[in-house]
């Protein structure tokens, strides 16, 4: 818009100017003539004086700065100003170049020149033809007789121009500006200021405020895209609806699937007890009774023949390594540590047997803790720790492990650390598909069944360490 109206502005200018020189050069030319008319006719009467008065007249009009009659030699014959009488106009001076140096015939009738005092000037030159009327004073082969030049001032032009610019530029900034106005307030009222109210609408609606819609004031770009919003809002409503709905259901399929699997346990472990009573109460006290009456075959045959002792004992050392094995069998499958006396203790007698056959140091410190986790998850610790110590024999060629067990702000906490080979804990798949990915999955499953969490912290040669954390309250 602004260059639009600024070429606008330009041309009515350039208009303008080229108008006002027309004018000009019509008022030199009528000028010219009446005062052409004027002279002839005082010169034809021989009134030198009628002459002057001419010239003494349009000396006090403000249109004109100068006039002159110049003779054909360019000597100022009449001036209106009554000034430079008798001398003669150099054509060599800067005023007069503009025409002098084209060749006569080519010389412009009119031009704007610079006066020799600075003054621009819009100049106009008549010549005065010899007649008839004339030839009795002058030479009739004289074609001219002279030259009327007048100077008519462009300042009261330039003024009357620059002021009628700055009336245009006035109005093309108050035009300029009641348009930026009016075309600010109409985006405000109908693009912006619908659309910021899309955008806190919008942001609204990330926030959670799914009931919001936006009204649909038009069917223009912004009123499409009021609709479409509501759309959205009403396909995502849904859609978080159905979310719902399969978020509740899914969490009910794994609260069921938490308690089945809790139940499992459970009974996994009355089984493994029973199982483990079972063989202590009978397979132990067989065992027993089996070794007391070989002994007491022995006594009572106190020199069998050598075969045949030979034989006893080969029977006695099978049935040891058999009442050994059964009581390691007992202790893996539920040891009475944990029941009678608690975790710690459980859990040391543990690590000493397996550890020690595994050639491996071990260390416990219990820190504060004396007293009796429930029972759920005491024994859900019992068994991670269990797992974690086997995998320590399997897999990470430790030749140390340390175990230290405490309470801080009401949270049961077990480290286990051992300085063997490593590993990177994200290479496991998560669906436990790795060859150790069961173990640690069901150690996370147990411990996630009693609220608690379990991290594993290992790199390639720098060993491993896990961190049990429990809330609970201690039962003395």
């Amino acid at each position: 818009m602004i260059v639009l109206l600024g070429t606008l502005t330009t041309i009515r200018y350039r208009r303008h100017q080229d108008s006002a020189l027309e004018q000009l050069s019509l008022l030199a030319a009528n000028a010219g003539l009446v005062i052409e008319s004027n002279l002839r006719h005082e010169m034809e009467e021989g009134d030198r004086r009628g002459m002057q008065m001419l010239f003494d007249s349009l000396s006090r009009s403000q249109q004109f700065r100068v006039v002159y009659l110049l003779d054909w030699s360019g000597r100022i014959v009449l001036s209106s100003n009554g000034e430079a009488q008798g001398t003669r106009l150099d054509n060599r001076r800067p005023d007069c170049q503009p025409c002098h140096r084209h060749a006569p015939e080519a010389r412009p009738m009119s031009i704007v020149v610079k006066a020799a005092d600075g003054q621009q000037v819009f100049r106009s030159m008549l010549p005065v033809e010899n007649g008839p009327a004339c030839s009795r004073c002058h030479n009739p082969a004289q074609s001219l007789l002279g030259t009327v030049l007048i100077d008519i001032p462009t300042a009261p032009l330039k003024e009357q121009i620059a002021a009628g610019l700055r009336e245009d530029l006035l109005w093309l900034t108050v035009a300029l500006l009641v348009t930026a106005f009016v075309a600010n307030a109409g985006l405000n009222r109908f693009v912006i200021g619908r659309l910021e109210r899309m955008g806190q609408a919008l942001t609204r609606f990330g926030r959670g405020d799914r009931d919001l819609r936006l009204p649909e004031e038009s069917l223009d770009e912004v009123g499409r895209l009021a609709r479409a919003f509501n759309e959205m809002g009403e396909n995502v409503t849904a859609e978080e609806t159905r979310n719902l709905a399969l978020s509740a259901e899914v969490e009910r399929s794994a609260a069921v699937q938490r308690q089945l699997f809790k139940r499992v346990i459970h009974a996994h472990e009355e089984e493994r007890r029973r199982v483990a009573h079972d063989l202590h109460d009978e397979l132990g006290q067989d065992l027993a009774g089996l070794a007391v009456s070989l002994q007491a075959v022995q006594q009572l045959w106190s020199e069998p023949p050598e075969p045949i002792g030979d034989r006893l004992r080969e029977i006695r050392s099978q049935v040891a390594g058999m009442t050994d094995r059964a009581y390691e069998l007992i202790l893996t499958l539920r040891p009475s540590a944990l029941d009678d006396l608690g975790l710690v203790p459980a859990i040391r007698a543990h690590a000493e047997r397996v550890l020690k056959a595994a050639s491996i140091r071990f260390d416990l410190d219990p820190g504060e803790f004396e007293g009796r986790l429930p029972p759920e998850q005491e024994t859900a610790v019992f068994r991670v720790l269990q797992e974690a110590l086997n995998n320590v024999i399997r897999h990470s060629r430790a030749g140390e492990v340390r175990m230290v067990v405490a309470v801080r702000e009401g949270v049961f906490e077990a480290v286990v650390e051992d300085d063997g080979r490593g590993f990177e804990p994200e290479t496991i798949p998560a669906d436990g598909s790795g060859p150790t990915g069961l173990g640690i999955l069901g150690m996370k499953e147990r411990i996630g069944l009693c609220g608690g969490t379990l991290e594993i912290f290992s790199r390639l040669g720098e060993g491993t360490r896990i961190v049990i954390r429990i809330p609970f309250g201690v039962a003395q």
